[in-house]
């Protein structure tokens, strides 16, 4: 006959398992809604070789943040979108969109349409455009009198044509992938930004591109939403007759370069702690970012992985032969700032896209 003694000790030992058998399925429950915060720091990231020193840089500095108790309303990180979100070559998927529109215009209405383009590049002064510029521009008079529901459908259903299939002349040694656009999203990137996310980070895109474009498939491809979505916008104006916002004639925000650190004042409305970009358009976005607080992380993502995906502006100091203007002014300012943080795709990711989509002929000889 068990003593008293025996019977409390094994009781005690059967309601320490049953609370850690209920304690385990609680936190199975959480684990499995959605989150990664269940999981170690380095899992959220493991589309990064664990020997990056990006990797460990940008863990670095979200644990200093959480150590320094950096309130969470001052935790704001901001994206662009094209080669950073997702690829931009042969050509921004915002021009082979608008290209798509053309092709189904006469060719009067092709010319018309590019005459009025001109004006509005006109309009800006004569100041330098980027490219990524010109092509929000050449977007207003092609789609003028659309709403915008019209015109966010037409885009969000041209990303599912396939990538390959819509080649120009102009694509030069950029070979296309055989896979829709919208499954040519970078998952490092995307990981980086459900990261940030799981440690209170509140996540922009500030793209160059078009706003309406770019909210068309933001939270489907990023799970970024619409609201938190910063770009080149048009004037716009409300139909009262039909409850409707109908697209005009006319930039009304111009958000590459010089306009990025104004389209995150105006949307935004404070300095952000972490910036991520790619290429020269993202400069003064880096250095508004950076001259704000005692604790900011720049992030460029290196295109130098012609097996992958592409390789182009990624060798510091290289400039362009016709102009001597630099190719990648951000990628050359990061090689003597500690917090700028170069990633390669060649070398700091294990992954590059979700599908490993194929393509022909390969890009590297």
């Amino acid at each position: 006959m068990l003593k008293l003694s025996e019977v409390m000790t094994n009781f005690q030992t059967i309601y320490r398992k049953t609370l850690l058998f209920f304690l385990s399925l609680v936190v199975a429950f959480f684990c499995l809604g959605g989150t990664v915060g269940c999981l170690p720091a380095y899992a959220a990231l493991d589309s990064w070789n664990d020997n990056a020193d990006s990797k460990q840089a940008i863990m670095d500095f979200v644990n200093k943040v959480n150590a320094d108790g950096i309130p969470i309303k001052d935790r704001i990180a901001v994206f662009d979108n094209d080669g950073t979100l997702w690829a931009e070559r042969p050509h921004y998927f915002q021009e082979d969109f608008i290209k798509s529109r053309l092709s189904d215009l006469s060719k009067p209405k092709v010319s018309q349409l590019l005459k009025m383009t001109q004006k509005e590049i006109e309009k800006t002064g004569g100041d330098p455009i980027s490219e990524e510029g010109r092509i929000s521009l050449s977007e207003i008079p092609v789609f003028s009198g659309l709403t915008t529901d019209e015109y966010n459908t037409l885009a969000r259903s041209f990303l599912d044509n396939i990538h390959s299939s819509v080649t120009s002349e102009d694509d030069g040694n950029f070979q296309r992938f055989d896979t829709k656009y919208i499954n040519l999203t970078y998952k490092p990137v995307i990981e980086l930004v459900n990261y940030l996310k799981e440690n209170d980070f509140k996540v922009y895109i500030c793209s160059g591109g078009g706003i309406y474009f770019v909210r068309s498939f933001s939270d489907e491809a990023y799970g970024i939403p619409t609201e938190e979505v910063i770009g080149s916008a048009i004037k716009t104006a409300y139909d009262d007759a039909n409850n409707t916002v109908i697209r005009q004639l006319g930039l009304a925000h111009y958000d590459d370069q010089e306009g990025k650190p104004v389209g995150i004042e105006l949307f935004i409305g404070k300095r952000p702690l972490i910036a991520v970009g790619n290429s020269g358009g993202d400069f003064e976005m880096f250095k508004y970012t950076d001259s704000g607080v005692d604790n900011s992380l720049i992030v460029l993502i290196n295109h130098d992985d012609c097996e992958r995906e592409y390789e182009y502006n990624n060798v510091p100091g290289a400039k362009d032969p016709m102009t001597q203007e630099p190719l990648n002014e951000s990628l050359d300012y990061a090689q003597d700032h500690e917090n700028w943080i170069v990633a390669s795709m060649k070398d700091d990711f294990n992954t590059i896209f979700e599908s490993n989509p194929s393509r022909t002929p390969p890009m590297c000889n």
